[in-house]
């Protein structure tokens, strides 16, 4: 082989190791995934519970359903105790006072059981209604977010800190509410915002509503301490994709 040659083999040769090694890098860098700035939004979730209508109505049922179920336990609890004040005139060393004894004891057993069930039924239907309001706030949070393009949505307190303290009939009570008011201003996750900007609501407020009319309050409604996100005002009815 010629030293000519020999030149352009060896070109060739690094020109292809270049050409691999560009393709590789090429590959990796395109295997690398893609960072998408975060945006971040804010709702007061407490707020838009407060503002439902449909939970004091739905609360409102369940309160009478079992208030009704609780006085016929009450009921029974009467002629419980009418039975035990006839256990004393029986004899205590004669069968019909051990009868007596005895059936009184179970069927207290039995009212006992059956109170702690129905409060057991009451918080799953209760629980169950709060579940409800926040998926609904949860899926018109999504849908207004993703719209905007916003990519996280944090739960936030709109309201004041109080200046106020409660009057307390003991004294050691105070400690106990500056522990927990202590705790409740480190609970709240965000400190500052530009609310105007990314406080989203005022608009997830009005589109549960539009979406299920029950849920409005017969009470003021507006958001207090607080803006509708300003983009909002601006597409109206444009998040529903009308």
């Amino acid at each position: 082989m010629t030293k000519s040659k020999g030149l352009v083999v060896f070109g060739a040769v690094a020109i292809g190791i270049a050409l691999t090694y560009t393709v590789i890098a090429q590959q990796t860098q395109n295997a690398q995934p893609k960072r998408v700035p975060a945006s971040v939004a804010l709702v007061d979730v407490a707020y838009i519970l407060s503002q439902n209508g449909a939970i004091d109505t739905q609360l409102a049922q369940m309160s009478d359903k079992y208030s009704k179920m609780m006085q016929d336990l009450e009921k029974e609890t009467q002629e419980i105790s009418k039975v035990r004040d006839l256990l004393t005139t029986y004899d205590r060393n004669s069968e019909k006072y051990r009868e007596t004894e005895q059936l009184m004891l179970s069927k207290s057993s039995d009212l006992s059981s059956r109170r702690m069930m129905i409060v057991k039924e009451a918080t799953e239907e209760r629980m169950k209604m709060f579940n409800n309001a926040y998926n609904q706030i949860l899926s018109h949070t999504q849908r207004c977010a993703q719209y905007f393009g916003m990519t996280i949505v944090l739960n936030y307190d709109r309201t004041k800190l109080s200046d106020s303290v409660p009057l307390f009939p003991n004294p050691q009570q105070y400690e106990a509410f500056m522990q927990q008011y202590t705790q409740y201003i480190g609970a709240r996750t965000v400190v500052w915002a530009d609310t105007k900007a990314v406080d989203l609501t005022g608009l997830v407020l009005k589109e549960i509503q539009k979406a299920d009319p029950s849920t409005i309050r017969k009470t003021d409604t507006t958001v207090q301490n607080g803006q509708t996100a300003a983009p909002a005002a601006r597409v109206g009815s444009k998040v529903n994709g009308q």
